[in-house]
Parts: structure tokens; sequence; C-alpha cells
């Protein structure tokens, strides 16, 4: 987090951290995290870096209906991402 204030601080014309461009990392970083709580297992392995590709290797990909998302779960990921979106446009245009 404070590598993200960091950056975000020096990309500024005046490279100062400021209470508000903290406020913005920390609710972008929120999202992204509320964002992780929507992704189904196997998801989560690609999203991960795929720590557990080996583990999963090992037990096959039988089972596999329980990873699938019902449309709300859907719905509210889209949501998410796109509030995400929004965060990074925010930043962005302070930086203009």
């Amino acid at each position: 987090m404070v590598v993200a204030w960091h950056d975000a601080a020096f990309t500024l014309p005046d490279a100062v951290l400021t209470p508000d461009v903290m406020r913005k990392i920390l609710n972008k970083f929120h999202l992204q995290h509320k964002l992780k709580k929507t992704w189904t297992k196997e998801e989560s392995l690609v999203f991960e870096k795929m720590i557990y590709l080996d583990e999963l290797a090992h037990k096959g990909t039988a089972d596999t209906t329980k990873d699938f998302k019902d449309p709300e779960m859907l719905k509210e990921q889209e949501r998410i991402t796109k509030e995400i979106d929004e965060e990074r446009m925010k930043i962005k245009a302070m930086r203009d």
C-alpha cells in the first residue's frame, strides 16, 4: 500500500502525497479486495499466479461444477470492476 501511495504521489505534477491521494488509493485497494472475494477457486488460482498449480494437478479437475458463478455474482463482479476503473480515472484526473 505504501508503494502505491508513493507511486501515486510521484506521478502528480507537484509530487506531494496528500490525504486525498491516500484516500483514493485506499479506496481502490478496498474495491480490489471486494472483487477478489467474488473469484471462484479457479479464478483465484489464475489471478494469484497459480500458487497451488501442483496441488491441483495431483487432484485432477474432477468436481469443477462448484466453481461456476451464479448470475448475481457475475453482476457484482462487473459492478466492482467498474468502481475500480472509476477510481483509477479519478487518480488519473488528479495527475492532469
